[in-house]
């Protein structure tokens, strides 16, 4: 057979402007390019992209144009880009690929196998962790061709690799037909082994995501011939990253300690960051040290204090780099604090189930609902609970528990008011209460009492307490003058 080259690349994230820096976010294109150079200059057969194109699901038009110059040059010169779709990009319907596609930049690799002589190529899309156990492998079944060699590109951490979530022997095995070569993304360290008699390897990003990223960035070569497969890796040049360690001494040197130490190195336009160690009672003033370090012409400057963990460009991307991303929202939306109406939308734009079209719809119906039952403008006791509904057994627990707490409040008056006349307000008081209670909830005006009940209940409230809830009243005002109503900005939710 004649010898097929395919260049597997992936986790490029483009339009990372990592550290907030817009030569950072050139530097992620930069390395792509380099791939693409690359890949022209071998006049390679086919460039295979493993997933995670962009950063984010919602890149800017910026990085959408440049993506699509790069393809552009590699459908110049002949060569087809297959690719699949990672976590960090990946969308609820259409995929940004979808849209290269249609534009016959790019093919998007999945149960149909794509042809290159005899090497057949199929694809899987970043799978979440919580529904790989219910992945259906009798999707490639009737999907077999006649190709002497087959290669699947995936974007997962699978075992038996570090941080695997998905075994890809039981991948290997499930399939319906004989895999050579799994082409992996996600793990952003090249790594190659085999399992179960067939090739599966890591790429590895193209650029630096994280401090931890120490190795050369590169990406794979596949050569499929006579003789087999064979994968190498080439090396990308990157922008450098310079790590400074320093162990302080004596605490009145501490300044000097550091300066000293960073002249003996050339961070010209690099990433540096200086690596502080020793006497904990030393004092350092971070700014002064970012100071010098940008005076001596860094690119970024970075502090990692080791005496008490203290990281100046802390890599928050490293936390979520390799998780699902519904997993990593969970755990967001635990730590705030929202209400019944923020949970919703949480549900609603983030329910698979709901396309992307009917969205605004199902939200404006579904708060809609919750707002006839609920008056944001009132103060709510935070261990009483919203009523979503107008459900009769939920409006009397609701109406109990402000029953419980208004008569909670009348027996603190015992200073001031005899206990006789206390015991007499209740019935009325509380269920004036009461009424207003279910009004707010259920949207319906209760105050359905007649004029001779009102001037009955009047009467039999003593003027002591009319004059307390006057002054009760009066001190009410003045709190809600004072307390404004929480306000709910819906645009943080969508």
């Amino acid at each position: 057979m004649d010898e097929i080259r395919i260049v597997h690349t992936g986790d490029t994230h483009l339009g990372y402007r990592q550290y907030h820096s817009d030569v950072r976010r050139q530097d992620f294109l930069n390395a792509f390019s380099t791939v693409v150079d690359d890949a022209i200059s071998m006049n390679v057969d086919a460039v295979v992209h493993a997933g995670d194109l962009f950063d984010s699901r919602n890149p800017t038009l910026d990085d959408i144009l440049d993506a699509m110059g790069l393809f552009s040059r590699l459908k110049s010169a002949g060569i087809p880009l297959l690719a699949i779709v990672g976590n960090h990009e990946s969308k609820q319907s259409t995929q940004w690929l979808d849209l290269y596609s249609s534009l016959g930049l790019v093919t998007r690799l999945g149960t149909e196998p794509y042809r290159l002589g005899e090497v057949a190529l199929y694809g899987i899309d970043s799978v979440p962790r919580t529904k790989i156990p219910l992945f259906d492998y009798s999707v490639f079944e009737g999907k077999a061709t006649d190709a002497r060699y087959n290669l699947l590109a995936m974007h997962q951490l699978v075992k038996p690799f570090a941080f695997g979530d998905w075994d890809i022997k039981d991948v290997i095995e499930s399939i319906p037909f004989d895999v050579h070569a799994v082409l992996l993304g996600d793990n952003h360290k090249n790594e190659v082994i085999t399992v179960s008699d067939a090739w599966v390897t890591y790429c590895g990003s193209t650029e630096r995501n994280s401090t931890s990223e120490r190795e050369p960035r590169a990406y794979n070569i596949v050569t499929i011939g006579e003789g087999g497969i064979e994968i190498s890796k080439r090396v990308i040049p990157t922008r450098e990253f310079v790590f400074i360690p320093v162990t302080l001494t004596e605490a009145p040197n501490a300044h000097d300690d550091v300066f000293s130490t960073v002249m003996e190195y050339d961070i010209a336009q690099k990433v540096v960051f200086v690596e502080i160690s020793g006497d904990v009672k030393a004092k350092l003033d971070f700014s002064e040290i970012e100071k010098f370090l940008l005076a001596r012409g860094a690119l970024v400057p970075g502090i990692k204090d080791l005496r008490t963990g203290v990281d100046t460009l802390d890599d928050a991307s490293l936390k979520v780099s390799f998780s699902d991303p519904d997993d990593v929202v969970k755990e967001e939306i635990k730590k705030m604090d929202l209400t019944a109406g923020g949970l919703l939308l949480d549900d609603i734009i983030r329910d698979p189930q709901i396309v992307k079209t009917k969205v605004d719809d199902e939200a404006e119906t579904k708060l809609g609902q919750l707002l006839e039952k609920i008056d944001f403008t009132e103060s709510v006791p935070s261990d009483i609970p919203y009523v979503l509904s107008a459900d009769v057994q939920e409006v009397e627990t609701f109406q109990l528990a402000e029953v419980n707490i208004m008569a909670d409040m009348e027996e603190s008056k015992e200073d001031t008011l005899n206990k006789n006349l206390v015991s007499e307000v209740p019935k009325t008081v509380v269920s004036e209460m009461a009424d207003v209670v279910v009004e707010n909830i259920t949207g319906k005006d209760t105050a359905e009492m007649s004029v001779a009940e009102d001037a009955k209940v009047n009467a039999e409230i003593p003027s002591e307490i009319k004059k307390d809830e006057k002054e009760s009243e009066s001190k009410d005002k003045k709190t809600q003058d004072s307390v404004k109503p929480r306000q709910y900005n819906l645009g943080d939710y969508l």
